[in-house]
């Protein structure tokens, strides 16, 4: 008896394999290159590695994986003015070396490994497609992913890796709006919210090689999709301690800390290796949080630069954080020089400013005393409140004590000021306390 239940238990874990997937330190070494933003490092790997055979999917997954990161950063570093001619520029050179690829592997053996692979690939080229604006193509070629995958998990459904592409086509398809959603529509595609989510994290907790793929996208899908900085902070952290090097995101962890409030808890970041991967936006909105006004005030003349390079909004921010330094420090012929630079939105704000100084300065404060965590001198300081004028100024006296009341955990305190700006006319301060509602009701 114990003889047969013996073989009954090789037979079936011949037939179900835990993960078929194997991770070989050669993997690894790609995978840390690549997300540690070696690119052409790992390029090289991955070209010599298909040089020896052509037929293998694995290191085209791997080669057009990192294909798709240095494509993003290559867009991101290029002027402004350009950036959408270069988008399509490399988005075409990409496609066609894609294509190219996958007519090698049509005919290769359908082993587990390989279906793998293919399935990564025709995700990849989905990805490209969208970036080139090419809908159909991009849920035809997503959809043939999203196939081969679940095919994959029906037989194998402890290969958690190939959960990730079905998770986050789930998730978005329920997001669509548009032509996108039309075209997914037609296709036949239904979203998914929380099945996608759920499929994601269990790819990102349990794959064996998907690990840093499924972390961005946790990154996408809460630090933009859903905009939850606070989900956000645990993937960053985790994704940071495994790729140090990685500039990208070290910068937008900082920068989402920073707008949650966070400049004590991330000052840190600011010494030593750190601080040389920063850029100077992230630097600007720090040192003006922490009422380090020369200092903001040099790092923000980066943004008055030709075609700096980073992303727009961030750029008019700091164009903001440099009026208002040079404002403060009382530097007038600055101030009219660099006001004439702003866009319409912080040429109004700042007009705010210069009407009610006395609330602005005083905001300004208080916002310094919550992000430095001093709680003493905060709650004196809102004690010694000036009798509001702007309205503008009021909805940010009681969305700041509500903030720092709910990081401190005190949420039946935070919730009556952030209720106080359901009404609010200022639309970005009745979405945010409206978000920390629902945080604090759930």
């Amino acid at each position: 008896m114990k003889k047969i239940l013996f073989l009954l238990f090789i037979i079936a874990s011949t037939v179900f394999p835990k993960n078929f997937l194997e991770y070989s330190a050669i993997d690894k070494k790609i995978n840390d290159l690549t997300f540690n933003e070696e690119y052409d490092k790992a390029i090289n790997i991955c070209d010599s590695l298909i040089k020896v055979d052509q037929l293998n999917p694995k290191y085209y997954f791997y080669y057009f994986g990192i294909d798709a990161l240095k494509l993003h950063a290559q867009i991101s570093m290029s002027p402004l003015h350009d950036r959408d001619s270069v988008k399509d520029a490399l988005v075409e050179i990409s496609i066609n070396k894609m294509e190219r690829a996958l007519d090698k592997m049509e005919d290769i053996e359908e082993s587990p490994n390989n279906m793998f692979y293919k399935a990564g690939l025709y995700g990849y080229y989905s990805r490209f497609a969208g970036l080139d604006g090419s809908w159909w193509s991009a849920y035809k070629n997503g959809m043939r992913s999203v196939d081969m995958f679940e095919e994959i998990i029906e037989e194998y459904p402890e290969c958690y890796d190939a959960y990730l592409f079905p998770g986050v086509f789930k998730y978005y398809a329920d997001r669509l709006s548009g032509i996108t959603s039309f075209f997914a529509g037609i296709l036949g595609v239904t979203g998914d919210r929380s099945e996608g989510l759920k499929e994601i994290k269990l790819a990102l907790e349990k794959g064996k090689i998907i690990f840093p793929q499924a972390s961005l996208m946790m990154l996408e899908i809460y630090g933009s999709m859903e905009g939850d900085g606070y989900a956000s902070l645990s993937y960053f952290e985790a994704f940071i301690s495994k790729y140090p090097q990685n500039q990208k995101i070290k910068n937008w962890y900082v920068n989402t800390m920073l707008n949650l409030g966070f400049a004590k808890k991330v000052s840190k970041m600011f010494d030593g290796d750190n601080a040389k991967m920063l850029d100077d936006f992230v630097k600007a909105k720090y040192y003006f949080l922490i009422k380090n006004n020369p200092a903001s005030l040099e790092f923000s003349r980066s943004a008055f630069e030709d075609d700096p390079p980073t992303w727009r909004g961030i750029i008019e921010h700091t164009k903001y954080i440099h009026v208002y330094n040079n404002w403060l420090l009382g530097n007038d012929e600055e101030v009219r020089k660099a006001k004439s630079r702003l866009n319409e939105n912080y040429n109004h704000k700042f007009s705010l400013d210069s009407t009610f100084a006395d609330e602005s300065k005083y905001i300004y404060k208080l916002r310094t005393l919550a992000a430095t965590e001093e709680s003493d001198a905060f709650y004196k300081l809102v004690i010694r409140a000036p009798k509001f004028k702007g309205n503008e100024f009021e909805d940010e006296f009681y969305f700041i004590q509500g903030v720092f009341l709910f990081q401190q955990g005190h949420f039946a305190e935070a919730e009556p000021y952030f209720a106080k700006l359901k009404n609010s006319n200022n639309w970005r301060n009745k979405v945010n306390s409206l978000e920390y509602l629902l945080d604090i009701y759930l």
